[in-house]
């Protein structure tokens, strides 16, 4: 959204200062919107609203919110997954905030060129992460969940291998199909953190 919304912006205030704060608006805008609408929209769950469950006598469960958290906190599995999925969607918080600005002074690039090249790391969330869903799914069928933790496992793998790769890449052309490559890992890798909840 900042690489289109960014040039309109800056030539709406003439100042790339105060453009890319203005800019940060639109995002919280759809962003809040779209809570409100998922809030009045959408179910609980598939079989419907927990409250409408409670009614029918269909959700028989005793368990309070507390007691589900607190039985979460002290399964073991739940700390691994926590740090397995900052692994995955940690490096990808990162690589959103420091990615234009590698580019634009290792490379030399202009601002928007910069920022562009680093949008390619976001865009990748259109198809990676369902594909690494998918393949999670797949090791399921496969494997039992042992496969989602295996697939899981060697795509933080691959991922933490390209971030070498992309490091140590000199040039331009290089260094972006290495952040393409290892887009692709740390997305999947995310879907597949979705599979394994």
């Amino acid at each position: 959204m900042g690489s289109v919304l960014m040039p309109i912006f800056e030539s709406l205030t003439g100042d790339v200062e105060s453009a890319w704060r203005s800019v940060c608006v639109v995002p919280a805008v759809v962003a809040f919107v779209t809570g409100i609408a998922v809030w009045h929209i959408s179910d609980d769950c598939p079989k419907g609203n927990y409250s409408d469950l409670k009614i029918r006598g269909l959700f028989s469960s005793t368990m309070t919110v507390q007691s589900s958290f607190t039985r979460a906190c002290w399964n073991w599995n739940t700390w691994i997954l926590f740090i397995q999925y900052a692994a995955c969607f940690g490096v990808e918080l990162t690589m959103n905030n420091a990615a234009a600005l590698y580019f634009r002074d290792e490379f030399g690039q202009s601002n928007e060129a910069a920022r562009s090249i680093a949008a390619i790391f976001g865009w990748l969330n259109l198809f990676a992460r369902g594909l690494g869903g998918f393949a999670s799914d797949a090791c399921m069928y496969n494997y039992g969940m042992k496969g989602r933790i295996w697939i899981q496992t060697i795509l933080l793998l691959l991922e933490g291998g390209m971030v070498f790769v992309f490091m140590h890449t000199t040039t331009l052309g290089g260094s972006i199909a290495a952040l393409v490559v290892f887009s692709l890992f740390v997305q999947a890798c995310e879907g597949t953190s979705y599979g394994i909840v």
